[in-house]
């Protein structure tokens, strides 16, 4: 048995940035992690996203050039809907569609403090990273966004 802490968490994790650029520097770093298997750190999906001046949520990395994985789980297609309002929304269900849990339920999966966290952050004009993934220590993750110039949420998947 692994102690609390210790064991791989399936988690949500959402990084903002002020830039797209700076957005790029840490979806590379991210994948530089990914790459090395040292750390314990094992994305399963995930997307990037840029809210324009007008508040309107479009995804960033295309499904030629996914950011992990071939797509994102309900959740987080649940939590793109959130924060792009009613226009994300459609966005968000297109892509968390792939499994058959009722939006509801994905809803009350999500804690109200940190998609509230979350839709503050996403300012108009700012870029996400929204990642599903295993991850044992949250410090690789946090030291490649905090290099970008970027700050994280996370939530238990």
């Amino acid at each position: 048995m692994f102690k609390r802490g210790f064991d791989m968490a399936d988690t949500i994790i959402v990084a903002t940035f002020d830039s797209s650029n700076a957005a790029y520097d840490a979806a590379s770093a991210l994948k530089k992690l990914k790459d090395e298997k040292t750390i314990d750190f094992k994305p399963k999906a995930g997307v990037m996203v840029k809210k324009d001046d007008k508040g309107n949520v479009s995804l960033l990395e295309s499904k030629e050039r996914p950011l992990f994985g071939t797509g994102v789980g309900t959740a987080v297609g649940a939590l793109i809907g959130l924060i792009g309002g009613a226009p994300g929304a459609a966005l968000g269900a297109a892509l968390g569609a792939t499994s058959g849990v009722s939006s509801d339920a994905v809803m009350a999966a999500l804690d109200s403090d940190f998609v509230e966290s979350v839709t503050t952050d996403m300012r108009p004009g700012m870029t996400a990273i929204i990642v599903e993934a295993d991850e044992k220590s949250t410090k690789p993750v946090d030291d490649a966004v905090a290099h970008a110039g970027g700050n994280v949420r996370r939530q238990a998947a």
